[in-house]
């Protein structure tokens, strides 16, 4: 008998109940979560930022209620070092482990014993060197019961927050699994046989599954790649794990790489096939029974990065807001006094995961000339654009009001910019004119890119042009940081001057 028909039917059979509840533990995480989950390296950065806030806070008020007056010098000194110290003991006990944050008695102890070897050390180093006066010991032992009741007390506060967390799903993660083939059923044996509270299988998706088929292992099978793609911009599936041969003429594995090549999420490939004896490069071991996976595909912005992107946006859309509204103000009158119409034009594009968004321009074309598909791309001397509209549109005034799409959390500053739906580089659609279009909506669309301050903005007229702006989109996606969105930034206001292909 072949392996694979073999392993097939080595497939344990699994009750409907066992089957109708995998479904309905998926139905309740898609119901209860409200974004991405929350990335462990934030949660526990997080608190480590409230345990130092709660020793240095400590510190300092333990300096005003200490007897006698601790050398300024001395008193600094002790407390970087007591700081440096905490937090090292903090980390080597395991206080701050993310296992360790959903009950408050299992992280109670080891953030006692961390403490209190922290000030033992304070002491006895102090003692050495002679400095452990009353004035100095009067501190210490304030500071020592303050800074223990902060930790305390910061971490339950802590462990509430994580237990409402998990109770929402922002800390389970949705994943689906691609084959159910033998390495597929592999897998998922291993899963059911390990549940973890931090994944979720959502179902398993294989574009060769046999029609009749509608469970793998007692978990749904629901639907092919395209189907998965559906769920992922639906936004209910975090990380893809192909279960698949490893093999140099293995198409399906190619062809499902391309396809996921084109969202939002993180894919790895299961090496249950593969002898694995240490970690390296790209490997992630499986705990437990679990097997290692190859990292193959990233999400753009995940953990402290997203955060910081998104206050980068948030802060700088606020601040600019208020410089920019008198200016704002003065091009809403001149829209109104010029042509009939609303001042405001809406518009509905493509944003972050293929989602539909209403991007917000100033009115630069008459009314009833509005083209609201952009069915047909502005050209230079456009009829159905005003005066005003022509010097809006030139120095991309008109942009502004996206700005309330940032503070919405549609947009981004600097991202890929939001195309029409229906506009088109020389004749064609953009999708059909870049084989890799859609990949340029794994991050949220911006006012402003890389593209458009390299020069790539305005009239499509060509398949170049849009080749040209969506490969500056991808080199702006694998390479973003902070300090490139500044720089884009100050280059936009400069090119939006002189810029010579905008219309």
């Amino acid at each position: 008998m072949p392996p694979a028909l073999s392993e097939a039917l080595s497939t344990p059979l699994v009750t409907l109940r066992e089957t109708q509840a995998v479904a309905v533990s998926a139905a309740d995480t898609h119901r209860l979560r409200n974004g991405r989950p929350l990335a462990p390296q934030v949660i526990t950065g997080t608190v480590a930022a409230i345990d130092a806030l709660a020793i240095l806070a400590t510190g300092l008020a333990a300096s005003a209620l200490a007897d006698g007056t601790v050398a300024r010098p001395l008193f600094g000194l002790v407390l970087i070092i007591g700081l440096a110290l905490g937090m090292y003991a903090l980390r080597w006990t395991g206080a701050r482990q993310l296992n360790r944050l959903y009950k408050p008695t299992d992280g109670l102890l080891p953030l006692a014993l961390a403490w209190a070897a922290t000030a033992g050390s304070l002491v006895a180093l102090l003692y050495l060197l002679g400095a452990l006066d009353p004035p100095m010991t009067s501190w210490l032992a304030i500071w020592s019961l303050l800074a223990l009741g902060a930790l305390v007390a910061g971490r339950l506060a802590t462990c509430l927050a994580v237990g409402t967390c998990q109770r929402a799903g922002r800390l389970t993660q949705a994943v689906a699994i691609v084959g159910t083939g033998p390495e597929g059923q592999r897998l998922l044996r291993r899963y059911r046989a390990n549940p973890r509270d931090d994944r979720h299988v959502v179902g398993v998706y294989d574009d060769n599954r046999a029609s009749h088929a509608r469970f793998c292992v007692g978990y749904p099978i629901r639907g092919g790649l395209d189907d998965l793609l559906t769920e992922i911009r639906e936004g209910r599936v975090d990380r893809v794990i192909l279960a698949m041969p490893l093999s140099d003429d293995n198409h399906a594995l190619a062809a499902a790489l391309a396809k996921l090549s084109l969202a939002p999420v993180d894919v790895g490939i299961s090496l249950d096939q593969v002898d694995i004896h240490r970690q390296g490069g790209g490997w992630r071991e499986g705990a437990g029974d679990e097997p290692p996976v190859l990292d193959l595909l990233s999400h753009p912005l995940t953990g402290w990065r997203a955060i910081a992107k998104t206050v980068e946006d948030r802060v700088l859309a606020a601040i600019i807001l208020v410089m920019i509204s008198p200016i704002m103000l003065a091009i809403a009158v001149a829209i109104k006094l010029e042509s009939k119409g609303p001042v405001l034009f809406k518009q509905k594009r493509h944003g972050y995961n293929n989602q539909l968004i209403e991007v917000y321009k100033f009115r630069s074309m008459y009314h009833h000339m509005a083209d609201a598909n952009a069915e047909k791309l502005a050209q230079r001397n456009d009829p159905r654009i005003t005066r005003l509209g022509r010097i809006l549109r030139r120095t991309s005034l008109d942009e502004l009001p996206q700005f309330i799409n940032v503070l919405r959390g549609e947009m981004s500053i600097v991202g890929p910019r939001p195309h029409a739906q229906s506009a088109k580089a020389g004749g064609l659609l953009y999708r059909d004119a870049v084989a890799h279009y859609d990949s340029r909506h794994r991050m949220k669309p911006g006012i402003t890119g890389l593209a458009q301050v390299s020069g790539w903005r305005g009239e499509t007229s060509t398949v170049e042009h849009i080749v040209k702006r969506v490969e500056h989109d991808l080199r702006y996606i694998e390479t973003w940081t902070v300090l490139g969105d500044l720089k884009i930034i100050a280059r936009t206001i400069t090119s939006s001057i002189f810029t010579k292909n905008a219309y």
